[in-house]
């Protein structure tokens, strides 16, 4: 995704986060609440989360999107960091690959012993 502030891909379109809270609020057009209506129908857990939302004051929703996003942000953030981790444990590798040329070279020394 190259956009952040939409996180719920719909058919291969986006509905910005802005139009989703102006939806919960009752801000839009008829005709931009019958599309967005569309769009949710075809996902099921985008869906079941606006659902959610409509259960609950605007404030709130808008406070509880913004920390979701906020918690998203930040485990992407975390799991970015863990990747460029995983592969600067270069004493292993180097003592994988001594490991693996002194087994050459005594399975040469062997051979050619025979």
């Amino acid at each position: 995704m190259s956009d952040i502030s939409n996180i719920s891909p719909t058919g291969g379109k986006h509905i910005p986060e802005d139009k989703l809270m102006a939806y919960l609020e009752g801000r839009l057009s008829p005709a931009e609440q019958h599309e967005v209506e569309l769009l949710l129908a075809n996902e099921g857990m985008e869906s079941d989360a606006m659902e959610g939302l409509k259960t609950i004051d605007a404030t709130d929703a808008r406070q509880s999107v913004i920390r979701l996003n906020h918690k998203l942000r930040n485990n992407l953030r975390n799991k970015k960091r863990m990747r460029r981790k995983l592969p600067s444990n270069q004493l292993t590798w180097i003592a994988i690959v001594v490991i693996l040329f002194l087994a050459i070279v005594a399975y040469l020394v062997i051979k050619r012993s025979l």
